[in-house]
């Protein structure tokens, strides 16, 4: 026999997708009848006009039918939140949540710099994120390059995201959640901000965005010691650094400013990526040596880190520039995803990459 409670039970399965609870949790399920072998079921969505509804519309039967599978037919109302409840929900989950960066969060922040533009730092916090997600891991993307962002191209993760009551929700693609200022501006339009402002937006992005509980949040980070980096030193004092060069000797010397710059600051360098450390052709294995041998290797002695990887250069990693996915997700089998593969079981494996200092006793 169908039950009302045996059909709420059922709907405990299916998670809203960007508060990442589920929907009887969030309060979302207003009215349930059982009509013999049909059931009807009212849900009341965030915000009029949720651009989930076609999600809604395929999980809910999808979710009762599997809960009880004596249903014949489920007939679903899709209704929206008022401004009161949509403030209890949101206020509920600013409430259970710590933000990114507070003591509280288990959040493991992983933030990927170089000294200058051009060594492939936003295609190594792509792919490391990527390499995350398969891992199995809850994992955040934030496209802190406020001046040249990229990352909604490269994951095909363009529009603009869902605001709910002032808070952010992430755009979802390849299992992660992602957010980047080119989500609010025209890809082909400038971002001409000075300091206040960039101060602004990254602090938007971190506290008034519905991270959730995430394993990590990979951030790519703009180039250069900027006020970006500065500001992002200070709100996330427990990030671990990432500094990518390539082999070219002048990479490696831009790439020391930007690493005593972070020792300056306070953010803890964890290691270095040497990007683009070799070339493999598409028609054999051979790696050849483009852009030079051993800056990376130097670099990492001179900032005393350890270097955690070096990815080669590839046809394959072309088409993540063309909107449509990760390499590690695309094409597992090349050498340069499972350099990415490595260096993602080398972070998952270790609780921080820093060596933390013993405090002094006076």
């Amino acid at each position: 026999m169908i039950t009302r409670e045996a059909v709420i039970e059922s709907l405990r399965a299916v998670d809203d997708p960007e508060l990442h609870r589920s929907v009887v949790d969030l309060d979302m399920v207003r009215h349930v009848v059982v009509n013999g072998t049909e059931v009807s079921v009212t849900l009341a969505l965030t915000i009029p006009g949720c651009p989930l509804k076609d999600y809604f519309n395929r999980a809910v039967p999808q979710a009762v039918q599997a809960g009880c599978p004596e249903v014949t037919a489920v007939h679903l109302e899709l209704t929206s939140m008022s401004e009161d409840e949509r403030s209890r929900v949101i206020g509920d989950v600013r409430v259970r949540v710590p933000k990114v960066g507070d003591s509280e969060s288990r959040t493991r922040i992983i933030a990927v710099g170089s000294g200058k533009g051009g060594v492939g730092k936003s295609t190594v916090a792509v792919n490391l994120a990527a390499a995350l997600t398969t891992r199995g891991h809850k994992v955040g993307l934030l496209d802190a390059d406020i001046w040249g962002f990229s990352v909604p191209h490269m994951l095909g993760a363009t529009g603009r995201p869902t605001v709910v009551d002032d808070l952010i929700m992430p755009i979802e693609a390849h299992g992660m959640s992602v957010l980047s200022i080119g989500n609010f501006v025209p890809e082909d339009s400038p971002v001409v901000w000075r300091g206040p402002m960039l101060h602004k937006a990254l602090e938007q992005m971190l506290a008034d965005v519905h991270w959730d509980d995430r394993d990590y949040l990979v951030i790519d980070m703009p180039p250069g010691t900027g006020d970006v980096s500065i500001s992002l030193s200070q709100y996330l004092p427990n990030a671990d650094f990432l500094l990518v060069t390539t082999p070219h000797d002048t990479a490696e010397r831009v790439a020391l400013r930007a690493g005593r710059m972070m020792e300056k600051v306070g953010m803890r360098l964890a290691g270095v990526v040497e990007n683009m450390a070799t070339f493999v052709c598409g028609d054999c294995s051979t790696e050849h040596q483009l852009f030079g041998i051993g800056a990376g290797s130097r670099l990492a002695e001179l900032l005393d880190v350890p270097l955690l990887a070096r990815i080669p250069l590839e046809p394959a990693l072309t088409s993540q520039v063309d909107g449509t996915a990760p390499t590690v997700l695309t094409h597992p089998e090349t050498l340069s995803a499972t350099r990415f593969a490595e260096l993602a079981s080398t972070i998952a494996g270790q609780s921080s990459l820093v060596r933390r200092p013993l405090p002094l006793l006076t």
